[in-house]
């Protein structure tokens, strides 16, 4: 479970569509595996819930988490989430974790570190395919 005070925020926050009863997990998943293929990017994905609480008030809510295949737990995670509002879906993208790869500390060399940062260069330009 993920707690949603570890979470930081994507820009852009949300993407909105008005007629979004289509919009789902698993159409946002086959959009971002076919375009992640087509460009090269490995991505993985799982399911998994948010945990926040306001006011004494825990709410629990679904979200798809966005990973490298090969480093689950040691890149930095990106985590879809929907709310709707009538029949407009709003998609927002946030990122969790931490990446020992890329703090000031890196005890990696420059390649590995590189090959980092352009993973996160690709899944950002494909999340722009989901129109935000």
């Amino acid at each position: 479970m993920i707690i949603a005070t570890k979470l930081r925020e994507l820009h852009p926050i949300y993407c909105y569509y008005p007629k979004g009863d289509t919009v789902t997990f698993a159409s946002i998943k086959r959009l971002l595996r076919k375009t992640a293929k087509v460009s090269g990017v490995p991505v993985a994905f799982a399911f998994d819930e948010i945990k926040s609480e306001n006011s004494g008030v825990v709410t629990v809510e679904d979200c798809l988490v966005v990973y490298h295949p090969a480093h689950r737990h040691d890149y930095i995670n990106i985590v879809f989430r929907i709310r709707r509002e009538g029949d407009t879906a709003y998609i927002s993208k946030n990122e969790y974790g931490t990446s020992q790869y890329l703090s000031d500390t890196d005890n990696r060399d420059e390649k590995e570190r590189e090959a980092e940062k352009q993973y996160y260069s690709a899944l950002h330009l494909i999340f722009n395919f989901l129109k935000c």
